[in-house]
């Protein structure tokens, strides 16, 4: 569905500058970056990376959840 496809793409809009840049350099390249790499460049632990990662993922599928509920694409809870 063109539609689903053009508001889950949106969904990375509202997700801050930095939990979007982690998302898109992990899990959305053909060479995606490892958790050291953003470590170092963003200057804060693997962990945290870590963490910025699950939590943008996180806000992320709940924002998929809501529009394909909507789009009648899965049942309700």
């Amino acid at each position: 569905n063109k539609a689903f496809v053009k508001n889950t793409g949106l969904s990375l809009y509202l997700l801050k500058a930095r939990e979007k840049d982690i998302i898109v350099k992990r899990r959305l390249t053909d060479t995606p970056k490892t958790l050291e790499d953003l470590s170092q460049e963003y200057q804060v632990s693997r962990e945290i990376v870590r963490q910025i990662e699950t939590r943008a993922f996180e806000k992320l599928q709940e924002t998929m959840k809501l529009k394909a509920r909507e789009m009648k694409l899965i049942e309700a809870n």
